[in-house]
């Protein structure tokens, strides 16, 4: 791969997606939302590091015009974020569930659309939403997480659609569950490191074709219900 974009690339999950994707990409573009809060990211060789606002329409804009007509072979939308536990399941906060389903799931599928002609221009064509199984409602056995679970949901049935629509330009989409890890996000108690969830991550990826295009996976590639 030639030119790979990484959003929310500045601690977990993203960063280790930076520095495995850095020794073999020419450049990976990594995004952060505070450029002065990204010093690991700025140790790794070959990655350009940008601004990016989910949250802010101008944001993207400014975002996708700075890319210009670079050629992207991958598409990595990690960037997400949990606000469930900053809430009562009992007194919802409107904003903070739109801002959820905006980061979620608005955002990185604008960004995704915005950056088509990228993508058409690379060699690989590849698009992963880093999505979650607690946005599957088969597999919803315990209820709450209300946020954060919609906007899972409404990631994957966009992502699904834009597989179906982007099929015939050869551009694979998928969503892919990274487990529950030992990141800021996932907690302490979570079952998988973030070395091992990443190392099986990029053997997916890298199996990635046109002919699995529009799936929900687990991180290991074992098939998740909607």
């Amino acid at each position: 791969m030639k030119n790979i974009l990484i959003t929310g690339a500045n601690r977990g999950i993203g960063l280790m997606f930076a520095q495995s994707f850095s020794s073999i990409a020419n450049t990976v573009y990594a995004t952060v939302r505070d450029l002065n809060n990204c010093d690991e990211l700025k140790k790794i060789k070959n990655v350009e590091i940008l601004e990016l606002d989910l949250l802010s329409k101008n944001s993207i804009k400014t975002f996708c015009s700075e890319l210009k007509d670079i050629p992207l072979d991958l598409i990595l939308n990690n960037a997400g974020v949990f606000q469930d536990e900053q809430m009562e399941e009992t007194n919802l906060d409107p904003d903070l569930w739109l801002d959820e389903v905006m980061i979620n799931a608005v955002g990185p599928m604008t960004l995704t659309q915005k950056l088509r002609e990228n993508l058409m221009s690379g060699v690989e064509k590849k698009v992963i939403f880093i999505s979650s199984q607690m946005g599957s409602v088969d597999d919803n056995h315990s209820g709450g997480y209300y946020f954060y679970r919609t906007s899972k949901s409404a990631l994957n049935s966009a992502a699904r659609s834009l597989a179906i629509d982007w099929k015939a330009d050869n551009i694979s989409v998928l969503m892919l569950h990274p487990g529950w890890v030992k990141t800021d996000m996932g907690g302490l108690k979570a079952k998988l490191e973030i070395e091992e969830s990443v190392s099986c991550m990029l053997k997916v990826i890298n199996a990635l074709d046109i002919s699995k295009t529009g799936s929900f996976v687990n991180y290991d590639g074992k098939k998740l219900e909607w």
